[in-house]
């Protein structure tokens, strides 16, 4: 047997322990000076290196073709071929230029020549056009030509027609076309979505033919899909990607790069309530995103990012999104198979921007600022009107529920100031009209108006890069810098991060390619002011007041700020000032201000490869990663503070001889620091191959890789802090009682003074074939096995791999192929295969040490038993794709049909109760998921104003299949939390059958033993298939959105709307209970409620009772009556652009100058239900905190190139 110990600490070893027992905290990162430094040299580097890049400069006069290729040969590093006799038809070159690259130079060259050219790489080839001596004009003879884009790549799936002809063809890969029956007075039309048109007169054989693109778009046809691996053309997959250019990208303004996927691509679901912005120790945790649905319960949910190559789980916060060139998604097994055991949720491929050789220096600027609006306080449901509130207080005071607060003088419960002068009158102190007075003041208050001034601001986020970029003839470079600031709309809280990234090619040698990368990140995150805000339980007086009262003052007449009562009642407080006690007051504003809880982030990423060509397409490819990052977050709580002064008050005793005070805590500040040390190592060889033989086109690879994740952390606590000269006192007995106020005794809280960690180890061997025929028919395979540490012992032995298989046929290109001109591209896909899923667990028997508080030794508490036979879990998966072009592309897109099973999914199986264990975590749950994918684009006017569309669709209908645990209420009870009950949707929604409202007295009815029924006690506790109701997903079955970018002239207008459909949400109400009123159960549902018979026939709230009925109140709370459908539309943002004309920026040395504007969260067009809820604000979820929603944010920026 392997038992892991560990000091809250977990080490997933096989042979050995690692036992550390000595506490240390890792000092803060001191490389901020170092790496302004670096960065400084590395800007000086590149700015000599770009200036000094070769470009050609060649002014001659009849000057024969064969001197001047050989000229520029010497200048670029191009090599020309050509035949002597073919370059002996030449005619003399006249030509004057001056600092032009050479894809600029050719034309001018070529330019009446009898031959043209081909550009493969770095060879440009001298070809003949072979134009026919003895045709005439209307003779017809083979037409063949490469169409090429600016830069002389091939551009594939170009529409190419004869003119008021159906006869039309499209180019391959190689960008090459051909026509059968052409004559010299035909005219060519090349067509491609992205790029302008092209009319070629007196076509000849063997043109190449140049297509550009227009500003600012990018064809998928020619977008190349980056799956970690390799990059690949679309039209070689046969899987499910979906690719996003940087143009799309930056459409959106967010310092999130996930944040700015949102809305525009198919498949890809965002669930905001899962989302976590709090740095983390185990960063990447919770994107709150999901790729076509859910197949896990424990393990990991979120897909797999992956950054520049190899798997990135440090914080994504820390990537900058003006850096990422492209983001590709990965969704079926062929697409991510090859990503093995990680893959099972999809895998989000990011490419950073690079340098390319031979390519202009290019300067970029993009600077933009975001102003968001305070949170409208006004607008809530979860919240009750000062005068309702004092009415349920004048209520409750009647039936004597503070009697025994108002003469506790043992723990000093506190009352609100209405229940007070309620006293006071009813023990003849004040009169009923004084009372009255007194108490219409609170009437007359509400504490909103405080929030709005004293805690919400309008939110300004700041966002600016910079990008440095080209390359020479052997070196590609990359450098850019990135500074974000963002204060919230929650004073005091804010973010703000610097980046830098330097990204460079080098080949010293032909054949030889050297790559290495850096990127640093520091961020800083400010939380001081996490429960200060409205609806928050930290405000609670006591008692039976668990929220601030709504008739409070955060700000006093004179400004001061105003204390709260909290805790205690203010006589008691007053007295112990007298006494020379700390000040026992709350007040919110100044705990706002005191509070200092920072998180600090650095990660730095250093990236390596090695890529030699040995010819004849192969090709070996070597990388390594190694990512470390270092968080360190540090909470100090002033000794002004509430928390430091409560701890010293209630540990502070009158010592009988002397009559002075006795601090057994100590008067200073409490200091939390949490740190962690994160460390990612990545290493792989791939072996690649590539070749075209006739028809035929394969290509493959074959690899490994190791990686190891190792991480640690640290807790620790110091008391009696002193800030100015960091020292602390630590000289305590947690294991001795003390005397507290206002009563009884305690042990001083024990610090969380702990180390944790973990050492993850994994192995893969990969391979990834494929084999396309006539440019019609592929066929690809993909095989992947993984072995880790992590997973049984028995599982390592076995050889079962994940793979995929996938079948592509381009119909449109078959002989018998009668669509065109109407449907000129059709393509059908078909994948199979099994992905993979991992979670952080141990097939070892785990245990962590700790202290026992009573007895003060350490113990060991065993948290999972062994299972030699874990494993990862299983994704199979089944896609079905049709892609497809019609109307001379200006309609394209892609339906998709999807099937996921997961299988040996991961639960806690229940064990014997004399193992000692009550279960253990075993492959045991199925799942079955399916849908469809939709993406449709569309060019609906073209010309000076020009009108695009872009409709996403997406379908998901998931179903739990096995599970063994048996269901409990917990379930029925769940918010948006995963019901695992098997037949039923992972996300489902639940309640007990409603019946309406008793006449007689506004009860809610239920369902029990066929009938009808108010036991409610019975109601719940024997739940059956008769008596609760099964409602639906509480996740949209049916999502997607609707982009429109409409452009005249200069102008861009971008309209994105996102739908989400079928699907439930349980609201929140006012609790039945007047005295939960008092706490956190406040709703406006309170005015809805039944008050007098006929009452049932115009709502649907229950009366409210006195005393408490909780079973009475859960019923309701989960009854169906409270069950909305989430149906609803959104205008999700607006984008306005401008970009100043070329004849303009041109004059002032810029290729593109921008200004935009652009706005989000606009609110809703549509929705469902009836009560003007936003089911997708944090209280929709049936929670008892504010359903604050998001306020519209306001953005402004310039983006320039030059």
């Amino acid at each position: 047997m392997n038992l892991n110990i560990h000091q809250r600490r977990t080490m997933h070893k096989n042979k050995c322990i690692t036992l550390r027992s000595n506490l240390g905290v890792p000092e803060k990162y001191g490389l901020g000076s170092w790496f302004r430094f670096t960065f400084l040299i590395l800007l000086f580097t590149f700015l000599y290196l770009a200036a000094s890049a070769q470009k050609v400069s060649i002014h001659v006069t009849n000057m024969p073709l064969k001197e001047v290729l050989q000229s520029l040969r010497k200048q670029s590093g191009y090599a020309f071929m050509f035949k002597d006799q073919l370059i002996a038809k030449a005619k003399p070159v006249n030509i004057d230029v001056k600092e032009k690259e050479i894809l600029e130079v050719l034309p001018v060259i070529f330019k009446d020549q009898p031959f043209g050219y081909k550009i493969n790489g770095k060879v440009i080839t001298v070809v003949p056009l072979d134009r026919p001596k003895t045709t005439t004009k209307n003779e017809l003879r083979p037409l063949r030509g490469q169409v090429i884009d600016s830069l002389g790549q091939p551009l594939a799936n170009v529409t190419v027609r004869i003119k008021n002809t159906s006869q039309v063809t499209s180019s391959d890969m190689s960008g090459g076309f051909s026509l059968p029956d052409v004559s010299e007075n035909d005219i060519i039309t090349l067509s491609l979505l992205g790029y302008r048109g092209q009319e070629i007169k007196e076509p000849v054989n063997g043109m190449v033919i140049t297509m550009n693109a227009f500003e600012g778009m990018l064809s998928e046809a020619v977008v190349n899909i980056n799956t970690g691996y390799q990059s690949i053309p679309k039209e070689r997959a046969t899987g499910s990607f979906v690719v996003i250019d940087s143009a799309l990208l930056n459409r959106r303004v967010s310092t999130n790069i996930i944040d700015r996927l949102d809305g525009i691509t198919s498949g890809l679901y965002f669930n905001g309530m899962d989302r976590m912005d709090i740095p983390e120790a185990s960063p990447g945790d919770r994107l709150g995103i999901s790729i076509r649905g859910e197949s896990s319960l424990l393990s990991a949910k979120d897909p797999l990012v992956v950054l520049d190559n190899f798997p990135y789980a440090g914080e994504i916060k820390n990537i900058n999104p003006n850096d990422i060139e492209s983001i590709t998604i990965l969704k079926d097994a062929a697409a991510a198979s090859i990503w093995g055991a990680r893959a099972g949720n999809g895998v989000i491929v990011i490419t950073t921007k690079k340098g390319k050789l031979g390519s202009k220096m290019s300067f970029t600027i993009n600077s933009n600022l975001t102003i968001t609006g305070k949170p409208d306080l006004y607008n809530v449901k979860n919240y009750l009107s000062s005068n309702d509130f004092i009415d349920v207080e004048k209520f409750l005071f009647t039936k004597g529920i503070f009697n025994q607060d108002l003469v506790n003088t043992t723990t000093f419960t506190p009352v609100s100031p209405v229940v007070e002068i309620l006293d006071k009158e009813k023990r003849g102190l004040i009169s009923s009209a004084e009372a009255e007075q007194l108490i219409n003041y609170y009437r007359e208050q509400d504490v909103r108006k405080d929030f709005n001034r004293y805690v919400y601001q309008p939110g300004v986020r700041q966002q600016h890069s910079i990008g440095l970029r080209g390359g020479t003839n052997n070196l590609a470079y990359s450098l850019s810098a990135g500074f974000d600031k963002n204060n919230e709309v929650v004073k005091r809280n804010g973010f703000n991060r610097t980046t830098i990234n330097s990204y460079n090619t080098y080949t010293p040698i032909k054949n030889l390619e050297i790559s290495f990368g850096i990127n640093y990140t520091n961020s800083n995150t400010s939380l001081n002011n996490i429960s200060n805000t409205l609806g928050n339980a930290s405000y609670g007086v006591g008692g039976w007041y668990v929220e601030m009262l709504p008739y409070s003052r955060l700000i006093g007449e004179d400004g001061t700020p105003t204390p709260i009562l909290k805790g205690y009642t203010s006589q008691y407080i007053e007295k112990l000032k007298v006494l020379g006690y700390k000040d026992w007051y709350y007040r919110p504003v100044e705990e706002i201000k005191n509070a200092n809880n920072n998180t600090n982030i650095n990660d730095i990423l250093l990236r390596l490869g090695v890529k030699y060509k040995f010819g004849n397409g192969f090709d070996l490819d070597l990388q390594y990663s190694n990512e470390r990052q270092r968080l360190n977050t540090e909470n100090i709580q002033a000794k002004d503070s509430y928390y430091v002064r409560n701890l010293v008050n209630r540990f502070t005793r009158v010592d009988q001889a002397t009559g002075r005070l006795v601090n057994i805590f100590p008067d200073g500040a409490v200091f939390n620091k949490n740190s962690a040390d994160w460390l990612n190592n990545n290493f792989r060889a791939q072996m690649n191959y590539q070749n075209k033989i006739g028809k035929h086109f394969i290509s493959g690879l074959a690899g490994f890789e190791i990686r190891e994740l190792k991480s640690d952390t640290w807790n620790q606590t110091l008391y009696g802090y002193d800030e100015q000269f960091g020292t602390s006192v630590g000289n305590f007995n947690y294991q001795q009682y003390y005397p507290t106020l206002p009563t009884g005794s305690s042990t001083i809280p024990a610090p969380n003074n702990s180390m944790d960690g973990n050492l993850e180890r994994y192995i893969s061997y990969f391979a990834n074939a494929s084999y396309i025929y006539d440019d019609r028919y592929q066929a690809t395979l993909s095989a992947r096995k993984d072995g880790s540490n992590i997973f049984g012992v028995n599982t390592n032995k076995k050889i079962t791999p994940l793979w995929s298989a996938g079948l592509g046929w381009t119909i449109s290109k078959e002989q018998f192929y009668g669509l065109n001109p109407i449907i000129s591209y059709l393509k059908l896909r078909a994948t199979y295969g099994y992905n993979g899923n991992l979670r952080n667990t141990s097939a070892y028997l785990n245990g962590y040490y700790f202290n026992d508080a009573v007895t003060g030794y350490n113990s060991i508490r065993i948290s999972s038993p062994p299972n030699p036979d874990l494993r990862w879990e299983k994704v199979r998966n089944i896609n079905l794709g049709l892609d497809f072009s019609a109307l001379d592309n200006r309609i394209n897109g892609t339906i998709e049909y999807f099937k996921k099973e997961g299988s040996d999914l991961l639960q806690n199986t229940p064990l014997a109760s004399q193992t000692g264990f009550i279960n253990y975590i075993s492959n045991a749950a199925k799942t079955r998921t399916n849908g469809l994918d939709l993406i449709l684009n569309s060019s609906n006017i073209k010309g000076a104003f020009s009108w695009n569309s872009n409709l996403l669709l997406s379908t998901i209908s998931d179903k739990l299949i096995a599970y063994d645990p048996k269901p409990t209420s917990f379930y029925l009870q769940a918010n948006g939390a995963p019901t695992p009950l098997v037949g039923y949707p992972l996300y489902g929604i639940f309640s007990y059958k409603w019946l309406g409202l008793d006449p007689e007295n506004g009860d809610p009815i239920g369902w029990l033993n066929g009938g009808p029924s108010k036991n409610y006690n019975a109601i719940m506790t024997n739940i059956s298939p008769d008596s609760v109701n099964f409602h639906g997903s509480s996740r949209p079955k049916v999502f997607g959105g609707f982009r429109n970018d409409f452009g005249y002239k200069g102008f861009n207008l971008s309209i994105n709307i996102v739908y989400k459909l079928d699907y439930y949400f349980r609201r929140t109400s006012t609790s039945l209970n007047y005295t939960d009123i008092l706490g956190m159960y406040q709703h406006v549902d309170y005015n809805a409620r039944w008050q007098n018979p006929g009452d049932e026939k115009i709502t649907s709230v229950p009366s409210l009772v006195y005393p408490s009925n909780s079973r009475r109140n859960s019923f309701y709370r989960y009854s169906g009556a409270l069950v909305e459908r989430g149906d609803h539309i959104r205008l999700q943002d607006i984008r306005l652009g401008y970009s100043l004309p070329k004849t303009l920026i041109n004059k002032i040395g810029f290729r593109k100058f921008e200004v935009y504007a652009y706005a989000q969260n606009l609110g809703i067009i549509w929705r469902k239900n009836k009560l003007g809820i936003d089911p997708d604000a944090p209280g929709s979820g049936g929670a008892t905190i504010v359903d604050l929603r998001d306020p519209a944010s306001y953005s402004f920026g310039i983006t320039a190139e030059f």
